[in-house]
């Protein structure tokens, strides 16, 4: 399903979903020619992420990184020029900062926010944070551009009203639009994000969140999309944004991707890979 869709189609399992996610996939390696040092980009807003550091005060038991870490100690001169190099050939790349717990390093964090601005077209840039340090609001909001996705969840609870206009995010095993309004409701933000749990072991995950937005007349359906790897959501409740979204990693480690890449790592130690590797 490579086009942006205003509604959600009635989804019958998850089967559905990973077929247009190959169906998505195969569309790619026919349709992008343009190469660049990496191969070929699969899509034109690619995203970048940036692996500050391994090091976080937490230890969340779901945390990705946690269970397959990306490699080297931190080298921050290397992840400069290596994000430099990257945005030569993808000037309209978006830009994720995470980590790790970023936070513990806002010098860097700016310096990235800086870089990025300077040889970029400033499509868009996240930081994903604890809430660990409120330096990250400052840096994010004199940028102009950058946003601040702060974490909150059974193991940290960020904040919302020490950052003000952050995207909160949670993490749900199985999420429901009655979970999705509950945490609405008590939480002192206006943009949420809610991730399904996703591991590197295959699963077929519950797919009734999809067909309650679908039909739940409280929610207007922003955007739907199944990509290669993931499916998102984007709606409106109640005067607040929010967003569910699936990331199917056992999917991406398995995709066949030939000379294809549709995201970009930085690695602590400046080292690029493609497609979460």
């Amino acid at each position: 399903m490579s086009r942006k869709l205003t509604q959600i189609p009635e989804i019958p399992n998850y089967d559905y979903i990973r077929n247009e996610m190959n169906r998505d996939l195969a569309y790619r390696l026919e349709s992008r020619k343009d190469r660049t040092f990496l191969g070929r980009p699969l899509y034109y807003r690619i995203n970048i992420q940036v692996i500050t550091t391994q090091e976080c005060p937490f230890n969340c038991p779901f945390c990705l990184e946690r269970q397959n870490p990306m490699e080297g100690h931190n080298d921050f001169p290397a992840q400069i020029e290596s994000l430099k190099r990257i945005l030569k050939e993808h000037p309209l790349a978006k830009m994720t900062i995470t980590g790790g717990e970023p936070g513990l390093y806002p010098e860097h964090v700016q310096n990235l926010i800086q870089t990025y601005a300077e040889n970029s077209n400033q499509i868009g840039c996240s930081i994903n944070t604890t809430g660990y340090s409120t330096e990250l609001n400052d840096i994010a909001r004199h940028s102009g551009f950058a946003r601040i996705k702060l974490s909150c969840n059974d193991y940290v609870q960020g904040d919302p009203r020490l950052f003000p206009n952050c995207m909160l995010q949670t993490v749900v095993e199985t999420p429901t639009l009655e979970f999705v309004k509950d945490f609405m409701a008590n939480h002192e933000a206006k943009y949420f994000k809610f991730r399904f749990l996703s591991g590197l072991e295959k699963k077929d995950y519950d797919i009734q969140i999809w067909n309650e937005l679908r039909t739940n007349k409280d929610f207007k359906v922003k955007l739907f999309r199944i990509g290669d790897f993931f499916v998102n959501a984007s709606f409106t409740y109640e005067d607040k944004f929010g967003q569910v979204a699936l990331g199917d990693m056992w999917q991406q480690k398995h995709n066949n991707y030939e000379d294809g890449y549709s995201n970009i790592i930085i690695h602590p130690d400046g080292r690029i890979g493609v497609n979460w590797s």
